[in-house]
């Protein structure tokens, strides 16, 4: 009898280990998917403001501190000076998406990086992953992303890629880029959306494990009072 209740309870245990690995698969794919949700969400967002700004050929703001000449604009317009004396600069569509990740970092700790295989910009040279993902998009891929543990703490990393528009061609024909082209990319790094192990679920098989231990053994014993051969 003995051996058929140790059959019987390493067979539970199985069945409880198995259940726990789909739970615990189940909830991974469920924080990616909604990671990449997110992702998505933000990078559309940041091309919709982009496509709003190159339908008025860039907008003019004030000149301030944190607010200066785009010198990697080249365009013979880029500074004007109205009537009153104020001065202006031209802000383009890469120039404004450094000025939302400015923003973005600092209210919700979200960075954004437009970067580039072929940078006019030296500071949107792309970093390991960011370039590795960049060669993917010139094979064909449509996005890219992955959990990952760094500082402050666990983040999602997103990146997907930017296509050559008529508007970019002003900037970047001379590069020899041509309408269609992947230009370059958008990453995008969000510190809260982690991938953790549900406590729940840990508690959870644990518990019904235990509880399926001890009616097994309660079982086998009151068979083997009944039948003591």
């Amino acid at each position: 009898m003995k051996k058929e209740i140790v059959a019987v309870v390493v067979f539970w245990l199985c069945v409880v280990g198995v259940s726990l690995l789909w739970g615990l698969n189940k909830e991974k794919n469920e924080h990616k998917q909604l990671a990449f949700e997110t992702a998505r969400a933000f990078f559309q967002q940041v091309l919709v403001t982009r496509e709003w700004n190159a339908e008025h050929g860039g907008v003019y703001v004030p000149v301030t501190e944190k607010v200066y000449p785009n010198l990697f604009l080249d365009d013979p317009s880029r500074d004007i000076v109205t009537d009153k004396g104020s001065k202006l600069t031209k802000i383009n569509p890469a120039y404004m998406t450094r000025q939302l990740a400015n923003i973005a970092s600092r209210q919700k700790g979200i960075k954004f990086h437009i970067t580039s295989l072929k940078p006019i910009r030296p500071q949107n040279k792309p970093n390991r992953w960011e370039k590795e993902w960049l060669e993917t998009f010139d094979l064909g891929a449509d996005e890219q992303g992955a959990f990952f543990t760094g500082e402050p703490g666990p983040s999602f990393r997103y990146m997907a890629p930017l296509l050559v528009e008529e508007s970019c061609l002003q900037c970047h024909s001379k590069q020899g880029y041509e309408i269609g082209q992947v230009l370059g990319g958008i990453s995008i790094t969000i510190p809260y959306l982690a991938q953790k192990k549900s406590i729940g679920i840990l508690i959870g098989s644990g518990v019904t494990g235990v509880v399926g231990i001890i009616i097994i053994l309660w079982g086998g014993f009151v068979l083997n009072r009944k039948d003591p051969s």
